[in-house]
């Protein structure tokens, strides 16, 4: 479909309506506008019309037409700086998978604030003569940056989305949190919910609430490995986490757990962070990167690891704290 954004749908999102879906990931939609649209046989899932009854699956392929403010399907606007940018992101290319290291600030996709200061807004300028727009595989928050993965074909998306689905995809992020943990490497375990993830000022006291999550039938488990790296006496600690699952600011919400936040996250944090002269940057931009993903490429077979070099931001403090890479 011309004009129009690919998802795969992710852990989150299983067994989840399809109107449900597509109202949380696109917020400028009603609910009467999606039925509109599924009606119209302008929202698909893999290739073929769906109703917005559908239960989704891990894997399914969502095509949902780009929308002007009115409701009706409009074509993006391009900002040349923009897609200069993108294109200059790109760490990897061949005839089935492309890598960016996506700049921090940048979203993955639309949403209701974003326009079309987007990834997948520019997915056009990344075919590079394939017969389709490359489309997404995973998504990154606009605050996260590093590796971001889209799928060149039909074939390969559907591969890797039966990777995630065995956890044969493995992520490794890297994060300055305030504080060190009190323990060296662990284990994070939580149960996360909408309520977490759209509303965390009202969760004051997330470590209290654990554990009436585990209870919580709206709730999914969330697990990550953590590991310290490097820290600077009891102030900053430079961590190496591994989500076990994908839930939506699952990082973000365990490291809040932990009572290690990451540093520039005002969203899991009652506290507004202060410029410190320890740091030779603002503490307003997120420091957390997506570093690295290592996976069976599905066409060569062979074991690919792909790393994202850190965002100027985090360089910067890396450097100025004497850590190596």
């Amino acid at each position: 479909m011309a004009d129009s954004r690919d998802i795969i749908v992710e852990e989150d999102g299983i067994d989840c309506r399809l109107s449900t879906w597509i109202k949380r990931n696109d917020r400028r939609l009603t609910f009467n506008s999606v039925n509109t649209l599924c009606r119209k046989g302008l929202i698909k899932v893999n290739g073929i019309k769906a109703q917005a009854s559908y239960r989704l699956v891990m894997g399914d392929v969502i095509t949902i037409p780009l929308l002007g403010i009115t409701g009706d399907v409009s074509t993006p606007k391009i900002d040349p700086k923009l897609a200069k940018l993108i294109l200059d992101a790109i760490i990897l290319k061949d005839n089935h998978l492309i890598a960016l290291n996506k700049p921090e600030g940048l979203a993955s996709q639309g949403g209701s604030s974003q326009g079309t200061r987007h990834v997948d807004a520019y997915k056009s300028k990344l075919q590079f003569g394939a017969k389709d727009p490359p489309r997404l595989i995973h998504r990154l928050d606009k605050e996260t940056s590093g590796i971001l993965l889209l799928a060149r074909d039909v074939k390969t998306a559907s591969a890797f989305a039966t990777l995630f689905r065995d956890k044969q995809v493995e992520k490794i992020y890297w994060a300055l949190v305030e504080g060190v943990p009190k323990k060296e490497k662990g284990i994070l375990e939580s149960y996360i919910g909408n309520v977490d993830i759209w509303k965390p000022s009202i969760n004051q006291g997330l470590i209290e609430k654990k554990k009436n999550r585990w209870n919580n039938a709206n709730k999914k488990k969330a697990v990550t490995f953590y590991k310290v790296i490097e820290k600077i006496g009891s102030k900053y600690a430079w961590l190496e986490l591994k989500p076990a699952t994908g839930r939506t600011h699952q990082l973000r919400i365990h490291c809040a757990e932990l009572g290690n936040p990451i540093i520039g996250d005002r969203k899991y944090k009652s506290s507004e962070d202060e410029n410190s002269q320890d740091f030779p940057y603002s503490f307003k931009k997120l420091f957390l990167h997506a570093r690295s993903v290592t996976f069976v490429h599905p066409t060569s077979k062979k074991t690919t690891k792909i790393e994202a070099s850190l965002p100027k931001h985090m360089a910067l403090v890396w450097k100025h704290f004497g850590w190596r890479i």
